[in-house]
């Protein structure tokens, strides 16, 4: 796919031009989070520790991020078992500008030694752009077989590259994918697990959790990371924007739970020196307030449960969206929640071109597969969006 007239921001420009010429436009392209009233969603007790705190950190911070920053990530993502965590991983923490600070940081340190990286055949595409810039080999393996992680197929992958590469990182984006909106099973993680636990810590797992609080299941990879005969590198990138709203503030955080006679002091001087050679630091006005935030039990506690109401609210929308390509015959994803679905065409630009003229604005992500960022629609566009489709 070439047409630059369809990469997700001019689809994004066009969308907004109509809608300022005053069509009723459904703009399903835009990878936000907005509530019924299309209003772009947020939390006040996050926006307040902001407003509140904000001007008290405009110095430096310390380049792998404060202490109390470290530990209520940690906490949010473990809750109470994050003793256990620390008990079972030596962890090598840094804050960074966002989730795509977190893989460009890994992505930089695997092409440093020589490493290359496995990608998902269906992916978010910046996941190309950031290991280009970092020059970092990449190689793609099947996501989904017969509704499922496709184990045999990441298998192959890796044992064909091990023959000539020393290492390996395999990017798995879970749960709700980015595109798919596939989360994985407990038996997804129990066959991936086992699998690289033969590999005698050549393939490290990287899981791109950036959509971790929207996760209907159950939040599978806990399990799995916390099992005491983990003997391979696991790596989180953790992400501040779609958890909390704050998308411009660029924050998050790369996690490397390494096993526990690894040169910790080794892994973070990789992280200082990427930092202080590339940004230098992370912003100190998100950093201070989020810290505080994670610390405020009752903060805490309110928006955990705003966001398992948004969770929800996804679902519904994205399991209607499911209806209807059902009634048109058009294949796609299984999705089980989060911010996407995908489904498949014969030729891409040929569909979002015959979709326009209907105003409905999605996006391609390949020749055949189109994206719908379910987070940007509601019930009343489900239903617009049906009757256009279907002609009623």
């Amino acid at each position: 796919m070439s047409d630059l007239k369809y990469d997700i921001l001019s689809i994004q420009e066009r969308a907004v031009a109509k809608q300022h010429q005053g069509h009723k436009v459904i703009n399903g392209c835009a990878g936000m989070l907005f509530d019924d009233d299309k209003k772009l969603c947020g939390f006040n007790e996050v926006n307040q520790k902001i407003k509140d705190n904000f001007t008290d950190f405009l110095a430096y911070p310390a380049v792998l991020g404060p202490k109390e920053y470290r530990d209520g990530v940690l906490k949010w993502l473990f809750d109470e078992q994050v003793d256990k965590l620390e008990e079972l991983y030596a962890i090598a923490f840094s804050v960074t500008l966002g989730g795509t600070g977190a893989l460009s940081m890994l992505f930089h340190q695997t092409a440093a030694k020589g490493g290359i990286a496995l990608f998902s055949n269906i992916r978010w595409p910046n996941y190309d752009t950031i290991a280009k810039e970092n020059y970092l080999n990449f190689d793609l393996y099947n996501f989904i077989k017969n509704g499922c992680l496709d184990i045999n197929d990441i298998s192959a992958k890796i044992s064909g590259l091990l023959v000539e590469h020393q290492h390996i990182i395999l990017i798995i984006n879970d749960p709700c994918h980015n595109p798919l909106g596939y989360c994985m099973s407990d038996e997804d993680y129990k066959g991936l697990f086992d699998l690289l636990s033969k590999f005698n810590g050549k393939v490290s797992l990287v899981l791109d959790i950036a959509y971790i609080d929207y996760d209907p299941l159950e939040q599978y990879y806990k399990k799995y990371i916390l099992n005491m005969n983990n003997s391979f590198p696991i790596h989180l990138i953790f992400s501040c924007s779609k958890s909390f709203g704050l998308y411009g503030l660029r924050l998050g955080a790369l996690i490397s739970l390494l096993p526990k006679d690894s040169d910790l002091n080794s892994h973070l001087e990789e992280m200082r020196a990427y930092a202080r050679g590339t940004y230098s630091c992370a912003n100190n006005g998100a950093i201070g307030p989020m810290s505080i935030f994670f610390h405020d039990e009752i903060s805490k506690k309110t928006v955990r449960e705003k966001l398992s109401y948004e969770s929800s609210r996804l679902k519904v929308i994205g399991s209607e969206l499911v209806k209807i390509l059902d009634d048109l015959n058009i294949k796609h994803y299984p999705y089980k929640g989060g911010f996407y679905l995908t489904f498949e065409v014969d030729d891409s630009i040929h569909y979002c071109q015959m979709l326009e003229n209907k105003d409905i604005y999605f996006a391609p992500i390949d020749d055949k597969h189109i994206r719908i960022a379910v987070s940007g629609l509601n019930l009343l566009e489900i239903a617009e969006l049906k009757r256009r489709l279907t002609n009623e």
